[in-house]
């Protein structure tokens, strides 16, 4: 079978190689064979992969994480720090799926599952075999719950990195999840950047059509100075900005 070693992936499911064996004893065989020998290493139960004569591979948490399921990808935090738009690296990766897992730990990194099943703008990234969450998504998702964003800071700060946003792609991703609260704070926070990432009027009035007179409160717990938004309907901070870089 040390053919077989040649053109597998360099990472696998177990599953996946029993059409290469007669029966599941010789796959279970081979498996055990390859793990004494360190050639193979077990991310968790039925994930595999190739490692080299040292116990090293060449994987990425994140092409780690876009394999545990066959409809994986990353989001949240974890998109904004593939896509370098993170302030941070954490010793942990969101994983999307619409199956239901048990988190592990691998090489010291926790592996979060979240279910989820909206697909909307869930991109593959086919060079370095990742899927993710498109930087529109990510975006949206991550004002959706600034908690796994890692905190309004990490949001704004990656804002000020992003030159341009797909207005189109954004609305679409709103309207995929069509909740009146997120409309209302996808606007407030992205009307602030306004100029850097080149959003039309037009996206914002589209926006604006689906708020209703229901007010209520966005970062209440982060900022000091309050104020009312009557554009969106919204008691939000007075200057969103401040928290760049550290600020209050």
């Amino acid at each position: 079978m040390k053919k077989l070693d040649e053109y597998l992936p360099y990472i696998f499911h177990k599953e996946e190689l029993l059409k290469y064996f007669d029966n599941q004893k010789q796959l279970d065989y081979w498996i055990d064979s390859r793990a004494k020998n360190e050639r193979i290493k077990k991310v968790r139960n039925g994930l595999y992969v190739f490692v080299d004569q040292n116990g090293f591979h060449s994987l990425s948490r994140y092409e780690i994480a876009s394999n545990v399921t066959s409809d994986a990808f990353i989001g949240y935090h974890s998109a904004l720090e593939f896509f370098g738009l993170a302030n941070q690296v954490y010793n942990e990766v969101t994983i999307c799926s619409a199956k239901r897992f048990r988190n592990f730990v691998f090489e010291d990194i926790e592996y979060i599952n979240k279910v989820e099943k909206n697909f909307t703008e869930v991109t593959e990234y086919k060079r370095q075999n990742v899927r993710s969450t498109s930087i529109e998504r990510t975006i949206i998702d991550c004002i959706d719950d600034v908690n796994q964003a890692g905190g309004i800071e990490e949001i704004l700060n990656a804002l000020d990195c992003i030159r341009n946003l797909d207005e189109d792609k954004l609305l679409t991703i709103l309207n995929s999840y069509n909740k009146i609260y997120l409309y209302q704070k996808t606007g407030y926070l992205l009307e602030n950047f306004k100029q850097e990432l080149k959003i039309s009027d037009d996206f914002f009035a589209s926006c604006k059509k689906k708020i209703t007179n229901q007010l209520k409160y966005f970062l209440k717990n982060d900022y000091k100075n309050l104020c009312y938004h009557p554009t969106w309907q919204l008691i939000a901070p007075t200057d969103l900005k401040s928290r760049i870089y550290g600020g209050h």
